[in-house]
């Protein structure tokens, strides 16, 4: 021992201890020691076992960062960088800190298997213990340096009163929904955080459903993801579970147990072959990449972030973790999908524990192949013998730089709603508009000539003003009676259709000079949500108590048309959502953000367009019927278009 050392008290000694200028993973490779009952591989702690860790347990140094939010898999080691981040703050940058569990017995569970065996094995912790056996039990382990709380989701008074610069709050979608009467347990505990200018929180947890806690928190954070490069072309991607693969012939779970080595990964930008055996190295050269940026051909990054880096998110799944093995993740998901497995919720548990998925509740969803059995005999142009009226729906966009395009299809409707889709597509002005609905013949499709029976024309289309309104407006006042604004309002509303007075609706942005052409216009409100169950329910099957097909779908579609109108008609599904009272909404969403919708919007206004014509009261000629509703719908909103 030096001369300074014997002279100087252990208190001085400790204040000029120059502070630790590395990382927060490299002071864990350096004094973090796994024991414990709680500890699976025993010795000192190497982040380079799962180097995907290392991100989020340096983020908790970063000066930037305030909130760490971390959606992982289970069994993946994010419990260890936690104890981490809690044993760095103790001996490198004190401050009060809280732990958070879902129940009380985590709490201990925590405290016995975890904290005590971590501090103990640890000489760089250990020197910071009191030496009393009681300030390492109870409500709180009190340090030389800081105090270290414990709390639990169901418990008021443990979240209650404690101000502290660390909180931890760990499993947290298993946490209570209400700490009594104080409402969410979650936002009391970060209460705490408020008066440190320099707190850190950090949530961890499997994801649960869309609606969950850590879900709606990944959300508002940076959202990044950890890229890896293939062995083969050396493109760096998100390893995706649809790329991972095996032999056809084999799908029981307990054959792809035995066949070790059988699941392979298919690079998704050179389809090369990854073997299992080379994912080691590929999780080690992996990087963590934020929303909106990606790595090019040169391995930089590209691209801007989509948020800053005070909340920085970080997700992961199983096929980086080294305690998971591939073929474990296909077995358990074949598992998964057997009808024991979908019965017992296992795709649910599959989602969340191993892909680090939400799990959505959804209604109507399907894909564009399962639409091709409703191609109909007749032509595109052509109307079926038993339409009674056709109507169109017409969605108008403009961009930035003054380029049109107005998506539209126009629909035949006959008795009982059974309905065609006859004609579809897109033009780039009102002109093309007008010339496709009003100066284009419908011959009949069985050839009829119109000499014999007349041919139909479209009396009423629905235009969307969303985009652009006063473009819309502007037309739909040469279109008098035929061509009616409209814009969608997120339902279910009182009324499917709404009338409002253009005029007054643009009062306030408008002036009075500009809005007295409006004068005596109306723009008509639409339900999309009712709609939207409507069009989507046409094209499904009636069936009975016993799963029989008793009524075909009302909906047919031309025998042309194109794939893509399939593609955006089901780029929408139906998913459900709870609010916070507990109260369940189903809500129309998207599949893909980033992927079109239109033609599911002109068949929307197509919908509202019949609904508007009565046509939903249609009978078949000598089928009784007062014609109420008809009427009823004339007296509400017929009368705004005399």
């Amino acid at each position: 021992m030096s001369r300074t050392a014997t002279i100087l008290p252990e208190a001085v000694r400790e204040a000029l201890r120059l502070p630790w200028s590395g990382s927060v993973s490299e002071w864990a490779d350096r004094h973090r020691i796994l024991s414990g009952p709680a500890c699976t591989e025993a010795g000192q702690w190497r982040t380079q076992r799962a180097p995907y860790l290392r991100g989020p347990m340096d983020a908790f140094g970063d000066p930037e960062v305030a909130e760490i939010i971390i959606v992982k898999n289970v069994q993946s080691g994010a419990s260890e960088a936690m104890l981490n981040q809690m044993g760095y703050a103790m001996a490198e940058d004190p401050g009060p800190g809280m732990l958070v569990n879902p129940t009380e017995e985590n709490t201990g569970y925590v405290q016995r298997d975890r904290l005590r065996p971590m501090i103990e094995a640890s000489d760089e912790m250990k020197r910071h213990t009191t030496g009393r056996i009681w300030d390492l039990s109870g409500d709180a382990f009190r340090f030389d340096v800081m105090s270290l709380y414990f709390g639990s989701s169901n418990s008021i008074p443990s979240l209650r009163g404690k101000p502290v610069r660390y909180l931890w709050l760990d499993d947290v979608d298993a946490y209570a929904a209400y700490a009594g009467t104080e409402g969410d347990p979650v936002k009391l505990a970060m209460a705490r955080s408020t008066a440190f200018w320099d707190s850190k929180i950090v949530l961890i947890s499997t994801a649960t459903t869309i609606n969950g806690t850590i879900w709606r928190a990944w959300l508002r954070s940076n959202m990044q993801q950890y890229w890896m490069p293939c062995p083969r072309c050396g493109a760096y991607t998100i390893w995706t579970f649809e790329q991972l693969k095996l032999p056809k012939e084999l799908r029981d779970p307990d054959e792809i147990i035995e066949n070790d080595g059988c699941v392979w990964y298919e690079c998704a930008k050179c389809g090369g072959r990854i073997e299992e055996t080379e994912k080691e190295a590929s999780v080690a050269a992996g990087v963590w990449v934020p929303e909106g940026q990606a790595v090019d051909e040169s391995d930089r990054l590209t691209g801007k972030p989509k948020r800053s880096r005070r909340v920085c998110g970080f997700r992961y799944w199983a096929i980086v973790s080294p305690w998971v093995a591939w073929t474990k993740i296909m077995a358990d998901w074949f598992e998964a999908n057997t009808e024991e497995g979908i019965i017992t919720g296992g795709l649910h548990a599959f989602l969340n524990n191993t892909l680090a998925k939400p799990y959505q509740e959804t209604g109507w969803e399907k894909k564009p192949s399962e639409f091709d059995a409703l191609r109909g005999e007749f032509s595109r142009g052509t109307v079926p013998a038993d339409c009674a009226m056709l109507v169109a729906g017409a969605d108008y966009h403009k961009s930035a730089g003054g380029v049109v395009r107005i998506d539209y299809e126009v629909r035949g409707f006959a008795p009982g709603l059974k309905n065609y889709v006859v004609t579809s597509g897109s033009v780039d002005s009102f002109e093309m508009l007008d010339l496709v609905l009003w100066r284009t013949p419908y011959p009949w499709a069985d050839g009829t000539a119109a000499d014999r029976r007349a041919w139909l024309m479209v009396p009423t289309v629905f235009v969307d003003s969303g985009d652009k309104p006063d473009d819309v407006y502007d037309w739909c006042l040469t279109q008098r009676g035929r061509a009616i604004p409209t814009k969608g309002k997120r339902g279910p509303l009182a009324r499917p259709l709404q009338v409002t007075d253009v005029e007054s609706a643009t009062e306030r942005r408008l002036s009075r000079r500009v809005r007295r052409k409006y004068k005596g216009l109306a723009y008509i409100g639409v339900d999309t949500h009712f709609f939207k169950d409507q069009v989507t329910g046409w094209t499904e099957p009636v069936k009975n108590a016993e799963g029989e097909v008793v009524k075909q779908p009302l909906t047919q579609f031309y025998a042309e048309i194109p794939d893509y109108y399939f593609a955006e008609f089901t780029n929408e599904h139906k998913v459900k959502h709870r609010t916070r009272r507990g109260d369940v909404r189903w809500v129309w969403e998207p599949l893909t953000s980033s992927s079109p919708t239109h033609f599911l919007d002109t068949a929307v206004l197509a919908a509202a367009a019949a609904f508007y014509k009565g046509l939903h009261y249609l009978r078949a000629p000598g089928e009784r019927g007062t014609g109420t509703g008809q009427r009823r719908i004339k007296r509400r909103i017929g009368r705004v278009y005399r």
